[in-house]
Parts: C-alpha cells; sequence; structure tokens
C-alpha cells in the first residue's frame, strides 16, 4: 500500500448480527461479508479518508504495523474500504443508502425451490403447527352498512383515460354510494377460498401474492354525504364502516399528510395498513417484503380507477407520518403498519384541465 493513498469505511455499509457472528452487507457489491471484532475495530476508526500510516496508528498503537496493514488490505478486497478515487457503486444509489439501498439490494434475488411443491408440503407442516393469519380483521364498535352502486362496462375505458391524480376539490360531499362503491370494489371480499391443508383465502379485484391480501383499510372521512366524520375500520369481509369512535376533521388530515393542505378540501381518505404476518406465513424470506409494497400498488389503482368510474376526483400519497397515523389508527406499527394514503373528494368544475397543483 502506497503512504500517500487514502482509505475510508464504504459508504452506506450496514452490519448486523446472524446470531453471534457480525456481519457486513456491502451494497455496491451485494454480498454478505462475516468480519471479526478486530476488522469492527477498524472500520470503526475509518469514518473519513485516512493515510495508512494513520490507520495503523490508531488501530494499532505500539502494535506490529504490517499486521494492521494486512487486515486493511483485506478489508479493501472484501469491499468494506475503499481507497480514494476508486469508483464505488452508481452515485445515484449514495443518497439513498444505507436504508433504501440496503433493501434494494439486499432482498434481490429470492432462493426459490426447483421443486415448486416443496414449498407446499412445507406450508402444509407449518399450518398444523402454527396455522396461518385470519385473512381479514374484525373490530368492535357501531356498524354501519355501506351501500354500493354498480359498475358499467364502458367505464373501465373511460377512467383510464380519465384517471388523473386531484388535488383541487370542489366543496360538495361525495355521496355515500359512492364512497361504498370504491371502497367494495377496491377492498371488499369478492369471494372466498381454501387452500387445502393450509387454510383460508380471500378473493379481490386486485391480486395479491399467494392470495395473502395483507393490506388492511381505516377510512379519515369528514365529508361524506350520510357518515358521521371520524375514524373507521371497513371490514372487507362484510362490506361495513366500524365507527372506532374517535373524532376527526379536514382540520386534522395536513398534520398527517405532510401538511399537504390541498387534500384537506377532499371529502376523506383511506389508509392502506399491512398485516404483515399473512404475508410472512408464507413467504419466510425478506425478499416477500416487496410482494407487500406492490399489493399496495396493485389496491391505489383499482381505488383510482373506480373512482374516476363514479365520477369522484381521486388522489394518492407516499407523504404522511407513520407515526402519527399509527397513533390515530391505534395499531403497533410493528406487526400492523401504514403503507399507503388514498383519498377522494368531489371534482372541481374549474380544474377539470388541470385538476393537480400545476396549471401547465
Amino acid at each position: 500500500m502506497s503512504t500517500s493513498e487514502r482509505y475510508r469505511r464504504t459508504p452506506g455499509l450496514v452490519m448486523y448480527w446472524a446470531g453471534s457472528q457480525p456481519v457486513c452487507f456491502v451494497w455496491q457489491t451485494q454480498q454478505r461479508v462475516p468480519v471479526s471484532i478486530d476488522a469492527t475495530a477498524v472500520l470503526q476508526q475509518l469514518s473519513d479518508w485516512s493515510l495508512v500510516s494513520e490507520i495503523v496508528e490508531r488501530v494499532s498503537p505500539g502494535g506490529v504495523p504490517a499486521d494492521a496493514e494486512k487486515l486493511l488490505r483485506l478489508l479493501l478486497t472484501l469491499g468494506l474500504v475503499e481507497r480514494e478515487g476508486d469508483t464505488n457503486g452508481p452515485p445515484e444509489w449514495h443518497e439513498w443508502a444505507p436504508e433504501a439501498a440496503f433493501f434494494h439490494f439486499g432482498t434481490k434475488n429470492g432462493v426459490f425451490p426447483t421443486d415448486l411443491s416443496q414449498r407446499d408440503r412445507e406450508l402444509v407442516e407449518k399450518a398444523v403447527q402454527r396455522p396461518p393469519p385470519v385473512p381479514t380483521k374484525r373490530m368492535e364498535g357501531p356498524r354501519q352498512r355501506v351501500p354500493e352502486g354498480p359498475l358499467s362496462p364502458a367505464d373501465l375505458e373511460s377512467a383510464l383515460a380519465k384517471r388523473r391524480t386531484w388535488r383541487r376539490f370542489s366543496d360538495r360531499p361525495v355521496p355515500l354510494v359512492a364512497f361504498g362503491t370504491v371502497l367494495s370494489y377496491t377492498f371488499g371480499v369478492r369471494g372466498r377460498g381454501h387452500v387445502p391443508n393450509q387454510g383460508p383465502i380471500v378473493l379481490r379485484t386486485s391480486p395479491s401474492g399467494g392470495s395473502r391480501h395483507p393490506m388492511e383499510a381505516y377510512v379519515l372521512a369528514w365529508n361524506v354525504d350520510g357518515l358521521t366524520p371520524g375514524v373507521y375500520h371497513y371490514d372487507s369481509a362484510e362490506r361495513e364502516l366500524v365507527d372506532l369512535r374517535r373524532p376527526f376533521s379536514s382540520s386534522d388530515l395536513p398534520p398527517l399528510l405532510a401538511h399537504q393542505t390541498y387534500f384537506a378540501r377532499a371529502a376523506g381518505v383511506v389508509v392502506m395498513c399491512a398485516v404483515f404476518p399473512r404475508m410472512m406465513w408464507r413467504y419466510g424470506h425478506s425478499r416477500a417484503y416487496r410482494t407487500v409494497l406492490i399489493d399496495t400498488g396493485h389496491l391505489g389503482q383499482t381505488f383510482c380507477l373506480t373512482a374516476t368510474a363514479l365520477g369522484l376526483a381521486p388522489f394518492t400519497t407516499m407523504a404522511f407520518s407513520e407515526s402519527a397515523v399509527e397513533s390515530l389508527l391505534r395499531i403497533d406499527g410493528v406487526l400492523e403498519c401504514p403503507l399507503y394514503v388514498a383519498g377522494v373528494g368531489m371534482p372541481d368544475p374549474a380544474a377539470a384541465g388541470h385538476p393537480g397543483k400545476w396549471t401547465g
């Protein structure tokens, strides 16, 4: 190693423990590297660019420089340390490291059995010892059946062409039957099935990995005709709204949705919350987290197309405070967590050509 070269710990490095073994995940190479305690001591000292002599003095004061250099060279080979001037991964990903980079690269390329029936056999055995979670959630509280209307086949083509994200709404309340129709076609159980020796499943209008349907829908309503403003759980099996007896008004919405004040003029929002054990029961690997996220996207598009077909003004947003929403809904944020928000209002006729924030 040259005395003029400088080194530092690879940016975005993630360290975790597999049992008692420290492991480093290097997103740039997508490698998991078991490391020793000595190695962690060296990595701890390498936050900033440093000369070899400086590193040796920090990690092995009074020791043998050759030993420290040997360890440093090994860390460089493994990708845990980088040399100044070397290219170390796409620069675009550095801004998202370590959290998103760890998730994205760490969940790539799942291990899938060549015998597809093997997994089914494993699940059958698992169901005996630990049955799968129930596919829908039932909560206590006053219940209200929400009416729903039909959708004509011709609505789909029109909805696809007209679907926009709205941020400009009129003051008119959303009719309860329209609101109920959106909830039903998006989240309502449309059928039931049973996987032999594994347990019950439900069917909805949107696909879900393994038909696990992990999403629960919570409604925050303040301008829906015939619905008292408040917080509700949508019982997808019964297609009923369960009043959670928590007051809610349009002024309560912006602090939850990253201060997006324009959504307060809509009529209501639906918070999609993932019940992770439903998906975890079937898929015992972290890559399945991607499936949960994709499930929310399916539901978001179904929500928006149904609302558009009914002449409503839909929107979706990922900008919200998980902790604030969890507190409002009184969910733990661990086994059940909010992932996506969709909402609806009545369109502002003056904004038909430019329903978003910008008019260009």
